[in-house]
């Protein structure tokens, strides 16, 4: 296969992969087991994406390392909102207080 084809099924790969993981209230509550950095359900999903798309090691390392990085940034959107949802509940009590 050319370059360009497989880039293509990598970057079909790695959307896939943002669809599946995108985050959302139940996403926000949800405590998983972790395996080093990612939950293992997600480590499942990777597997399961690199045998769908036929991926090398290469770019399946590759879809690892973005998908790290997809998973951390939705973990600091996740700890974001809990940390101002806590200031709220603070402000509220504070409120309620009075």
């Amino acid at each position: 296969m050319d370059i360009e084809t497989r880039t293509s099924i990598l970057m079909d790969a790695f959307e896939e992969l943002k669809k599946k993981w995108e985050i959302d209230e139940n996403t926000l509550t949800v405590k998983e087991e972790k395996a080093d950095i990612l939950p293992e359900a997600k480590v499942n999903e990777l597997l399961q994406l690199k045998e769908k798309y036929k991926l090398d090691d290469i770019e399946f390392l590759f879809l690892v390392g973005a998908a790290v990085g997809y998973y951390q940034g939705q973990m600091n959107v996740k700890n974001v909102v809990i940390k101002k949802l806590s200031i709220v509940n603070q402000f509220v009590n504070s409120l309620l207080k009075r």
